[in-house]
Formats: structure tokens, sequence, C-alpha cells
């Protein structure tokens, strides 16, 4: 009799081995695939973004912009404004030339594929899908700006750093949704003042790089809540 009992009590336990084993193994599939599914989503946005750098890349040599600048980073396609001909001295107002350039800018923003992504079947079709997961598509146009640590006039009303960064983010943006006439929703702006560097504000060179103001297009998929 006990060894009857012994042999079911280790059949027993061989059968429930069988079946963590195999739970196991059901979650580890599940988890590749997600991350699978989540990998071929991020690289299709990605393509997005990358072919969506290539159309500004190209627009911005053709149209001879000396102003703006372009390039591909991972967090998106950055423009970067950042020049000695940017702004009036001093000021947050754009001056002619860096005027005309976002005009122009603006008009390539809205051709822009990352910015029309309803505009394609297949892309609606992904989009669609992703929605039926529970994933938003959102794209941004976020306008940052930026300075060196040279204080701001006692006299001038522009008060301090933060404040010049800001407005001068905030003429940016204006003037690239006018002109690209995208829907005001795509665009937020933040002004950082001195303290997001990218050089030694202890050189001419350095202080120079640092004022800048950044046009990022970002996109992605994010969870709805």
């Amino acid at each position: 009799m006990n060894v009857v009992m012994e042999r079911a009590k280790s059949a027993w336990l061989l059968a429930f081995g069988d079946v963590i084993t195999l739970l196991i193994t059901f979650f580890i599939m599940a988890i590749a695939l997600n991350k699978g599914e989540i990998s071929k989503v991020q690289r299709w946005v990605d393509d997005q973004v990358t072919e969506s750098y290539q159309v500004l890349a190209d627009e911005i040599k053709q149209q001879n912009l000396q102003v703006i600048k372009v390039n591909r980073t991972a967090r998106g396609v950055l423009l970067s404004i950042q020049s000695d001909n940017a702004f009036e001295s001093g000021s947050f107002r754009p001056t002619e030339q860096l005027s005309q350039e976002l005009e122009t800018l603006g008009k390539v923003l809205k051709k822009t594929p990352l910015l029309n992504i309803l505009q394609s079947e297949d892309n609606r079709q992904v989009i669609g899908r992703a929605k039926e997961d529970g994933m938003q598509w959102y794209s941004e146009i976020r306008v940052e700006g930026h300075t060196d640590n040279d204080p701001i006039n006692p006299l001038s009303r522009l008060r301090n750093n933060y404040f010049l960064s800001t407005l001068r983010a905030e003429s940016v943006m204006q003037t690239l949704y006018r002109a690209s006439e995208l829907p005001a929703q795509l665009f937020s702006v933040s002004g950082y003042g001195e303290w997001q560097t990218i050089a030694d504000n202890g050189t001419d060179d350095g202080k120079r790089q640092n004022r800048r103001v950044e046009v990022l297009i970002s996109a992605s998929f994010q969870k709805i809540n």
C-alpha cells in the first residue's frame, strides 16, 4: 500500500512539475512575443522619424538655409538655431534672416511625413492596430530656448536668462505655427535659460554654442489611460 501511495505521490509531483514547466515556458514565450511586437513597432516609428529627417535635410540644403541646421538624434529630428545672426542683440526678436528661414521651414514642416502620418493608408492601418492594443500615436514639435550665463542688463525688461530663452522659443514657435498651418496642439515651448549647457561658458565659443533655440520633432506610441 505504501509503495502504491509513494508511486502516486511521485506521479502527482511529476505531473505538477510538468504543468509548472509548461506555464513558465508559456510566460517566457508571451514575453518574447510581446517584446518582438514592441521592437517591431519601435522600428516602424524610427523609420518614420528617419524618413522625416531626410526630407527636412534635403529641403534645408535645397533652400540653402544658413541659420537653421538639422540632425537626426536618439530623441528625434533636431533643428538647431545657433548663430549670432539669429536674434537681435540682447533681444528675443528674430533677425530678418531667421524670420525668412523660419517661414521657409514652416512650409517644409507642413509636408513632413511624421507630421502628416495619417495621409498614408499603410500608416493608418498601423496606428489603428496599435489603438486596438491600447496605444495612441503621439507627435510633437517642441521648441526649447537656451542662453549662456551672461547676466541680463538690470534695466532690461527681459529680467533674466530664463525669461529671454522662453521668449525666444516662443517667437520661433509662433512663426513656425503660422507658416506651417499645423494644429496648435502639436507645438509646445520651454525655456531653460543657462541651465542646460552644451559647451563651456568660460569661453566665447562656448557661450556662442550655448545661445541657441532647438526645435525637436518627435513621435511615439503612448499607452492610453
